[in-house]
């Protein structure tokens, strides 16, 4: 004869009320980043857990509440970057939850294969240029139609001595000009604010390849 038992009603599963997620992602191979990474949500409360996905969460605090995102890349070879609330592209999504490309460093180890441009953004061009810092910059690259521009997708911000890398990320169906040497012909677009947006000169550089660093000059941009 079997002896009988006390069956106990299941215990409920501890349930969490996620406030925010946020996703970095590295641009160039578009891998998600959360290792060696701190991302500080001013505003919310208490410190992100990273999730099984490796994507930041909070568990605490209201979205009324958020200021600012910082994000310290500690030795990983992206800068360190501070995002008001009003630049950051918060989808209506529940739980929040934003998408943030890290901006490269300028020592950034790129992969064979990769289009791009390294340089400097100056206010003009004399003996002892001075840098723009902190503003953003991005590559249009030319149609092989021969009139029409496209953005290249990546967007990245000048270092405090006005440094930049900017990629090229072309899609399949993407159909840039080339001239004769197989370089692809682009220009830099800058947005500074209170100053507007400007775009260089355009220059050809070859493909898959990161040129070699060169300045750019805000005074010698085009509306």
């Amino acid at each position: 004869m079997s002896e009988s038992f006390v069956v106990h009603r299941p215990e409920q599963a501890y349930q969490r009320t996620v406030q925010f997620v946020v996703e970095l992602i590295d641009p160039v191979t578009l891998e998600r980043i959360s290792r060696g990474v701190k991302v500080v949500a001013e505003g919310l409360r208490g410190k992100p857990v990273v999730n099984a996905s490796g994507m930041f969460v909070w568990l605490k605090g209201e979205m009324d509440s958020l200021r600012e995102i910082r994000i310290d890349p500690g030795t990983l070879p992206y800068e360190t970057i501070t995002i008001r609330k009003d630049k950051l592209k918060i989808p209506p999504s529940l739980p929040p939850l934003t998408t943030i490309e890290l901006p490269l460093r300028t020592d950034y180890a790129f992969s064979v294969g990769t289009t791009g441009i390294r340089g400097t953004l100056v206010e003009e061009r004399i003996n002892q240029p001075t840098p723009i810092p902190h503003v953003e910059v991005s590559l249009e690259w030319l149609d092989d139609d021969g009139t029409t521009w496209h953005d290249a997708r990546m967007h990245s911000t000048t270092n405090d001595k006005g440094g930049f890398v900017s990629v090229l990320r072309l899609a399949p169906a993407d159909m840039p000009s080339f001239d004769t040497d197989g370089a692809i012909s682009v220009r830099l677009r800058a947005r500074r604010e209170g100053a507007g947006e400007r775009r260089s000169a355009e220059v050809q550089i070859p493909l898959g390849r990161v040129s070699d660093p060169s300045y750019f000059s805000w005074d010698e941009f085009q509306p």
